[in-house]
C-alpha cells in the first residue's frame, strides 16, 4: 500500500482513487473508454469504488463524450472536413451506412472500431436530431456501461482465483 504523510493523516493511493475515481471515469472514458471502464470495474471488486457507481460514472461519461462529438458534427462538421479532405472517404462511408440504416447505425457505432468516435459525428452533419439521437444512443450506453464495468469486475474475480492458486 503506498501512502505519505500530509498534515497528521496518511494519504494513500486507495484513498486518491475512492475520492476522485469516480471523475477519473468521465474524464477518462473520453479518451479511452473500455480500458477506463473495466479498471474502474477491476476496482470495484478490490472494493475501491462502488459498481453501481462505476456504471453510473461510465454511462454519463460516455453519453457526454459522444453528445459531444454529435454536436461537434452539427455546429462545425462542414468547416472541419473540408479542411481535411483525408476525413472526407471516411465521412462519405458513414454518411451512406446511415442515409440507408440511420437507426441501426446509432444503435450499434459503439461497435464499430475506427468509426467510433467518427459516426456521431457524421449524425452530427446529417438531418438526425439531436433528441434522436440521444434517444438511440441510450440503450447502448447502457449496455457498454454495463459490460465493460462488469467485465472488470470479472476480472477482478479471475485475478483472485489465481492469486489464491498461487498461494
Amino acid at each position: 500500500m503506498s501512502a505519505w504523510r500530509q498534515e497528521g493523516t496518511y494519504v494513500t493511493i486507495e484513498s486518491i482513487i475512492s475520492t476522485y475515481g469516480y471523475l477519473a471515469i468521465l474524464i477518462g472514458v473520453f479518451v479511452e473508454g473500455e480500458l477506463v471502464v473495466m479498471t474502474a470495474g477491476f476496482l470495484a471488486h478490490r472494493e475501491i469504488l462502488e459498481l453501481h457507481w462505476v456504471i453510473g460514472a461510465a454511462l454519463f461519461g460516455s453519453l457526454c463524450t459522444y453528445q459531444i462529438f454529435f454536436l461537434l458534427g452539427r455546429t462545425q462538421g462542414t468547416r472541419f472536413v473540408s479542411r481535411r479532405p483525408h476525413l472526407q472517404a471516411r465521412l462519405a462511408r458513414i454518411q451512406r451506412l446511415l442515409e440507408r440504416h440511420d437507426t441501426w447505425v446509432t444503435l450499434g457505432y459503439r461497435a464499430l472500431f475506427g468509426f467510433r468516435a467518427m459516426t456521431p459525428f457524421a449524425l452530427g452533419m446529417t438531418d438526425v436530431s439531436h433528441r434522436r439521437f440521444f434517444a438511440l444512443d441510450l440503450l447502448p450506453a447502457v449496455v457498454w456501461a454495463v459490460t465493460f464495468s462488469y467485465l472488470g469486475y470479472a476480472l477482478g474475480e479471475g485475478f483472485d482465483v489465481v492469486l489464491a492458486d498461487i498461494h
